[in-house]
C-alpha cells in the first residue's frame, strides 16, 4: 500500500508572517526552510511514507526538497492552500498511490513514531484527522483513495474534515499526539517552542 505526503509550503518571503513581531524576514524564511528540512527527514525516518511531494511556487523550497529526494510540484499562482493540496493528491494518485497523507511543514515536534501511528492506526476505510492543540485546525490528514476528498485546510478545519469524512461514509480516525498538536504559527507558539527543543536544533543566520 503506497503511502504519499504532500506537503505546502508558502513562497519564503510571504512565510511566517505571524511572527513579524519577533523575527526579520531573513529569520523567518531561515526557520521557514528549517522546519521543511526536519520535517522532510522525520518522514523519511518514519519508513512508512513511500514518496514526498512539495507544493510551492518558491525555487529555493523547490531546491531544499530535491536535495531531500521529494518530487517538487509548482503551485498555480490562484490555487490557494486547498487547491495546492489537491495538484499533489492529483499527481500522488496518477503515481498510483493508495493513501494520501497531507500536511504542514510547521511541526516542529513531529517525531517518525507520530507518523508510523497514525498510518498504522488508521484503518482502511477511515479518514485519519489530527488535530492542533487547539482542536481547531488540521496538523495531519491521512486519506485512502481516491482522493476525492474536499480539503478544507483554514479556519476551523479540524471540525470541517470530520464532517466531510462523515459525509463521504468514511470513520473519521481521531490521533492526538503533541507531534501533531503542536505548529509553530504564533508569537505564544514560537514563545514555547524557542525555549525548548527547537532552540536546540534550529538557529538563524
Amino acid at each position: 500500500m503506497a503511502t504519499w505526503a504532500v506537503i505546502p509550503v508558502k513562497s519564503l518571503a510571504q512565510s511566517k508572517s505571524r511572527l513579524t513581531a519577533v523575527l526579520t524576514p531573513t529569520e523567518r524564511a531561515a526557520l521557514t526552510q528549517f522546519l521543511l528540512q526536519r520535517t522532510l527527514g522525520v518522514l523519511q525516518e518514519s519508513g512508512v511514507v513511500d514518496r514526498v511531494v512539495v507544493v510551492s511556487r518558491d525555487t529555493a523550497v523547490h531546491q531544499l526538497a530535491v536535495a531531500h529526494h521529494a518530487l517538487t510540484l509548482a503551485e498555480p499562482s490562484d490555487a490557494g492552500l486547498n487547491g495546492a493540496i489537491y495538484e499533489g493528491a492529483r499527481l500522488a494518485a496518477v503515481a498510483g498511490a493508495a493513501r494520501l497523507l497531507v500536511l504542514p511543514a510547521d511541526l516542529p515536534l513531529l517525531a517518525a513514531a507520530d507518523v508510523q501511528a497514525l498510518c498504522a492506526d488508521t484503518p482502511p476505510q477511515a479518514v485519519g484527522i489530527c488535530p492542533d492543540r487547539h482542536e481547531q485546525g488540521t496538523n495531519g490528514l491521512l486519506l485512502p483513495a481516491p482522493f476525492d476528498f474536499p480539503f478544507q485546510f483554514g479556519e476551523n478545519s479540524f471540525h470541517k474534515h470530520v464532517q466531510a469524512a462523515r459525509y463521504a461514509r468514511l470513520t473519521p480516525h481521531l490521533l492526538r499526539t503533541p507531534g501533531w498538536q503542536f505548529d509553530l504559527d504564533t508569537v505564544e507558539d514560537w514563545a514555547i517552542c524557542s525555549s525548548g527543543l527547537l532552540a536546540a536544533e534550529w538557529h538563524a543566520d
